[in-house]
């Protein structure tokens, strides 16, 4: 009977040192006398890559479940203890679910109309430089201080953003900016920003903006 001893049969060895390459045979020498160690790290990595298969399965679970949460507290959030508590929650949620929340949190912000949580929504959602959000947030911001009143503070918003503004976002943030000027009293900056636009915009939008300079240009004159 062989003995069962040694984790390798000494035939198998020599079999298999008489099958390699001399350049192989150190090789096969070292994984032989370290068989036992190098199973246990094998036994190890399987075991490190199963807990992370668990890890990121429980992680996509949490995801989806604050998702759908975000989603019942969205719709539901027209009271000021319902925006109380979405607020609460979106403070909670993984970084992946945080664009979503603090956009439904702007929104739900505006229906209650309170302007100051929609101003720190969007603020917050502005700061995290989301591909596609970033501009986005920049005119609800504004949008929200304009509804406050405080057209000075929503054109210092839209004046920051406009340099780094996107393309598409360009004409609609120099027309609220336009806007904003106007109503804060800087007639030189509006009524620039109007003939920008009057030049920019197709010959079917440019009326509005026509009116606009002529009644400004006017207004500077007396």
């Amino acid at each position: 009977m062989v003995k069962q001893n040694d984790s390798h049969s000494p035939l198998l060895v020599d079999s298999l040192q008489q099958n390699i390459s001399k350049e192989a045979a150190p090789l096969l020498n070292f994984v032989l006398r370290h068989s036992k160690a190098i199973a246990l790290g094998l036994v190890v990595l399987v075991g490190a890559m199963a807990g992370f298969g668990i890890y990121n399965y429980m992680h996509e679970q949490k995801i989806a479940h604050a998702q759908e949460r975000l989603g019942e507290l969205a719709v539901s959030a027209s009271t000021e203890s319902q925006l109380k508590a979405l607020k609460t929650f979106v403070a909670t949620v993984p970084a992946q679910v945080q664009p979503a929340g603090l956009l439904a949190l702007a929104k739900a912000s505006l229906r209650v109309k309170d302007y100051a949580s929609a101003v720190d929504a969007w603020g917050k959602l502005q700061s995290l430089n989301v591909e596609g959000m970033h501009d986005l947030a920049g005119l609800g911001k504004a949008d929200a201080y304009a509804r406050m009143g405080d057209y000075k503070k929503a054109q210092e918003v839209l004046t920051a953003m406009l340099p780094d503004a996107s393309e598409a976002y360009v004409l609609p943030a120099k027309h609220q900016l336009a806007l904003m000027a106007e109503q804060s009293g800087d007639m030189k900056t509006s009524l620039m920003l109007y003939k920008e636009l009057e030049e920019a915009v197709p010959e079917a939008n440019k009326a509005f903006y026509t009116r606009k300079v002529a009644l400004l240009t006017g207004k500077l004159k007396d």
